[in-house]
């Protein structure tokens, strides 16, 4: 048994050795020499996490959720997220500059940044989903919620305070440095 250990111990450090290797060699491709790397793993994982925290958020808190409206979520969240993305090709952006809304690049091509483009998308599924849950309701669709035990969620009072203090303090941090 110890040779089969060491010899996983072996393929594991060959691994990450040909992983990093791999790594090096591909991040001035993925980058373009103009992003950090943490920007292009937020932007890209922007694609996808609105609507599935739009799917997460209604399935649970709104039970008339139908598993269309779900699924529209994913894959139409995706696709509002390629299409807000590639907008600006399409059509001029900058009569949003002024409401902070879109913010010219370095080519002076107006974008909307990806942490808004991240909330329109939210804001879209979230409005469809409860559109599509309403249509597959008058069309007879039942749902299977879940129920949830609303005890779950009660928290003692000095949590609660200790939480509203907290946050008071991060404001006040945000609006003093931001």
């Amino acid at each position: 048994q110890n040779a089969d250990e060491a010899l996983v111990v072996k393929v594991g450090r060959y691994t990450v050795i040909v992983s990093l290797v791999i790594a090096v060699i591909i991040a001035p491709f993925l980058l373009g020499g103009s992003k950090g790397v943490l920007q292009f793993i937020q932007e890209y994982t922007g694609f996808v996490s609105p609507g599935i925290f739009a799917m997460f958020i209604m399935g649970f808190f709104w039970k008339n959720t139908t598993s269309s409206a779900a699924l529209f979520a994913t894959i139409g969240g995706f696709l509002l997220s390629i299409l807000l993305m590639f907008l600006p090709i399409m059509t001029d952006l900058s009569c949003l500059a002024s409401s902070g809304f879109s913010k010219a690049n370095s080519s002076g091509i107006y974008e909307i940044p990806f942490l808004d483009r991240m909330g329109f998308v939210f804001v879209l599924c979230v409005v469809s989903m409860i559109a599509i849950s309403y249509w597959d309701k008058k069309r007879g669709v039942t749902t299977n919620s879940l129920e949830v035990d609303t005890k779950l969620f009660n928290v003692s009072t000095s949590f609660a305070v200790g939480s509203i203090i907290i946050l008071g303090i991060l404001a006040a941090l945000y609006t003093a440095f931001w």
